[in-house]
């Protein structure tokens, strides 16, 4: 029983680097964009009439793609501008993204309802009596006597 703990405690340590060597990536691809690229760039209707601009991204949690962009509309130097969401398949990026285009009028963005979020899901706070590690937060052990 104890030969089949060893060796399955080895089997994990020696497939651990390759596990680890999988997660890791070096080099962007030509068709990825980064988020900062995206976020802050200016979004056109075809005839270069100025939409808003892109606040935001939305990510699918169980697919791990790009669902939409939040685009800031209407308002006046940032004050009583709108959020509303298009789908990122809707988007025609060039450039790596710092020309985005959407087929939609200024005035149907303007007119498009608000974007509502929702709340980000926090976890649980650690039970009574049961603190993080490390973190002076766990419980004081009684004095030695």
């Amino acid at each position: 029983m104890r030969n089949g703990a060893l060796l399955a405690a080895l089997a994990c340590a020696v497939a651990s680097p390759v596990l680890a060597q999988d997660a890791i990536r070096q080099n962007q691809q030509a068709e990825e964009l980064r988020a900062d690229w995206i976020v802050g760039t200016t979004v056109t209707t075809p005839a270069g009439e100025t939409i808003g601009t892109i606040d935001d991204i939305l990510l699918d949690e169980e697919e791990g793609v790009v669902t939409a962009a939040i685009v800031s509309v209407g308002g006046f130097l940032g004050f009583g501008a709108k959020q509303i969401a298009v789908k990122w398949d809707d988007l025609q990026q060039q450039y790596d993204a710092s020309e985005v285009v959407l087929d939609l009028s200024r005035e149907d963005a303007e007119a498009a309802p608000e974007f509502n979020f929702r709340d980000q899901e926090l976890p649980p706070p650690p039970a009574a009596g049961q603190g993080i590690g490390g973190l002076g937060t766990g419980t004081t052990p009684a004095p030695a006597q």
